[in-house]
């Protein structure tokens, strides 16, 4: 490990504030794009006063991912290949690569987040934000409390969802996600050394999180982080001989699940019973809709698997096959097939699909390759991500896709192979 200089004083408040900054983006990010946009800014700004300053000698360069640099240039730039052969507006295939952007903040993060006490300051926020918004979501489930809440000016920071139970946060799907992630962080917090009445608090705060997901945050997409990290659990725990024990735990808690709480059965069936009757039934449904998305972007796919049809020109092309395919609500246009996979596919072919491979692999890489307790954190949230885009585009849309870039540039490396106090 190299040896860092001291710094001045102005130097090291630059540095933790720079921090700071990306802290507040972070949980800002929960509740509202303005604020999020705010606090990105004022982190980039100040990271690169940082980089025009003594502070920048604090940066660890040393352990700087290059593989997952490159990787990203790659996925970037197959990206950037595509606009040459879209037949796309150029202004909308544009924008369609900036929605990309937010992987990037990794870079920045992962130079300015190398240490132990930067990591644990964002995760106490983040699970001090979680926790205020669990105790919002419980106590909105009071009819008064739903009344009250109405008059609330918070309202204006919601922008377009209402503030009710499952959506104290951006929406019931971000929800259900951060308090998944909430519930397994805790838990993992009550492991480490601490006195006792902390380490049963935060169990608690974790049977609490749990409890929420279970019967009133009912986003499908928090079922699906949450039983990935109960197998990734495992594999902290006893490595990856430890995901054959944890994916039969995660099996038996979702058959518990279904059969104890009655909100999960019924969401569950819900969508069994959308995606069954998708093409016959006359109002939209969420999986329905999925399920005529995913139908109609294999049809485009296979137009041109290799190259993809171009960045940007999903929407052109889906909304031209669906109204030749469909009648009614299944006709309707898309720019977006619900699943990140089928759109990397679609736009830019399997040459970008792998790409994309390569962008996570890179990622998982070097969040394990140390055997940091940090990254592999970051580790397992990339793993939830992978499988909840299997029906969403969560490293693209806003809330998501930021708080993945947030959580892996802040966990990804560390100065050291170990951090201290803490335990894999």
């Amino acid at each position: 490990m190299n040896e860092r200089a001291p710094l001045s004083a102005s130097s090291s408040v630059l540095v933790k504030w720079t921090q700071n900054a990306a802290i507040f983006a972070v949980c800002a990010n929960l509740v509202s794009t303005a604020f999020a946009n705010i606090g990105i800014a004022v982190f980039l700004l100040l990271f690169l006063a940082v980089c025009l300053s003594d502070a920048r000698r604090q940066l660890a360069t040393e352990n700087f991912p290059r593989g997952f640099a490159l990787a990203l240039a790659v996925y970037l730039g197959w990206q950037v290949i595509g606009l040459l052969y879209t037949d796309a507006p150029m202004s909308y295939a544009l924008t369609t690569l900036y929605s990309e952007r937010k992987i990037v903040l990794v870079l920045p993060l992962v130079l300015i987040f190398s240490d132990a006490q930067p990591k644990r300051r964002f995760l106490k926020a983040f699970l001090a934000t979680a926790a205020t918004g669990l105790v919002a979501s419980f106590a909105l489930t009071s009819p008064m409390v739903q009344e009250l809440s109405r008059l609330l000016p918070i309202r204006s920071v919601r922008a377009v969802t209402p503030l009710i139970a499952e959506n104290v946060f951006r929406s019931n799907v971000t929800q259900g996600m951060v308090f998944a992630l909430a519930a397994f962080l805790a838990f993992w917090l009550s492991l480490q050394p601490r006195p006792s009445a902390g380490t049963w608090a935060l169990r608690a705060l974790a049977a609490a999180f749990t409890l929420n997901i279970a019967v009133v945050t009912h986003g499908r997409s928090g079922y699906v982080v949450f039983l990935v990290l109960v197998a990734w659990a495992f594999a902290m725990w006893r490595g990856w001989r430890g995901l054959v024990a944890g994916s039969f735990a995660a099996v038996l808690v979702a058959v518990f699940a279904f059969y104890a709480s009655p909100s999960v059965q019924q969401r569950v069936m819900q969508g069994v019973n959308e995606a069954r009757a998708f093409a016959t039934v006359p109002l939209e449904t969420s999986l329905g809709k999925r399920m005529v998305l995913y139908e109609t972007t294999l049809e485009l796919i296979k137009q041109n698997p290799a190259f993809g049809l171009g960045t940007g020109a999903f929407k052109k092309h889906y909304s031209a096959l669906a109204a030749e395919k469909y009648q009614g609500w299944q006709s309707d246009p898309a720019d977006d097939p619900h699943n990140q996979y089928l759109f990397v596919t679609a736009e830019n072919g399997l040459i970008g699909l792998a790409s994309f491979f390569l962008l996570i692999g890179a990622m998982l890489w070097h969040c394990l390759k140390d055997g940091n307790p940090y990254g592999k954190l970051a580790a397992g949230c990339v793993l939830a991500w992978c499988a909840t885009s299997l029906f969403s585009g969560h490293f693209r849309t806003f809330p998501e896709g930021h708080l993945i870039a947030f959580i892996v540039g802040m966990l990804m490396v560390s100065r050291s192979s170990s951090a201290p106090g803490l335990h894999g």
